[in-house]
């Protein structure tokens, strides 16, 4: 007994709390369906890493009001953290990744509102890569859409991926706009361009030539 007392308290001590202990911040969203009406009852939680790479789930849970919003008061973490909205019996799940004061001033950690979609609702979009020049490449792309992401990673916003992004889940019937950025990899121009598209009930295929 004395030797498993032990071993919890050197596992404690090794793996350290994933929160500072003084600073309370507020995380708030609010979530809606794809109408924007706001949606209540839909169950959220904090994962926060350990020093070893395991994860804290089940310190802050919270369910959203009949407003739709979910609101954290909380020990600032010390780690990366993440907001998870759990898969519940409508709706997909989401992961908010990279909450830390990295990315947000203050104490009052505002992230919008989320929309959250049934699997009947969204539809997939495709680019397909079309390159007629050597010395062009595909540089950047945003598609400015009302889009599903199983993952959202706040530190990852303005970063330029090596391989860029070319299948999206979109909500169905709406129109939206396709931006990309192409680089001449030898002159370092880069152009711009914006294309609006419209999907319906079917998924859509782009091809980007370039």
């Amino acid at each position: 007994m004395k030797k498993l007392l032990l071993l919890l308290v050197f596992t404690y001590i090794s793996c350290g709390i994933p929160y500072d202990g003084e600073t309370i911040v507020s995380i708030k969203l609010k979530v809606v369906n794809s109408e924007n009406e706001p949606l209540a009852n839909e169950k959220a939680f904090i994962g926060t890493s350990y020093d070893d790479d395991s994860y804290d789930f089940s310190t802050y849970k919270k369910t959203s009001n009949q407003q739709g919003f979910i609101e954290f008061d909380m020990f600032k973490p010390t780690n990366s953290s993440s907001l998870i909205l759990e898969n519940s019996i409508e709706y997909l799940p989401v992961y908010i990744n990279g909450l830390s004061d990295d990315y947000f001033e203050g104490l009052n950690w505002d992230l919008g509102t989320l929309n959250l979609f049934k699997l009947e609702e969204i539809i997939g979009f495709t680019i397909i890569s079309n390159q007629i020049s050597s010395n062009k490449i595909i540089y950047k792309i945003d598609v400015d859409a009302v889009k599903y992401e199983e993952q959202i990673n706040l530190y990852n916003e303005d970063f330029i991926y090596d391989e860029p992004q070319l299948f999206y889940q979109v909500k169905k019937n709406q129109t939206f706009e396709l931006n990309y950025q192409i680089k001449n990899t030898i002159t370092e121009e880069i152009e711009y361009f914006s294309i609006p598209l419209t999907i319906n009930n079917d998924e859509l295929n782009y091809t980007l030539t370039y």
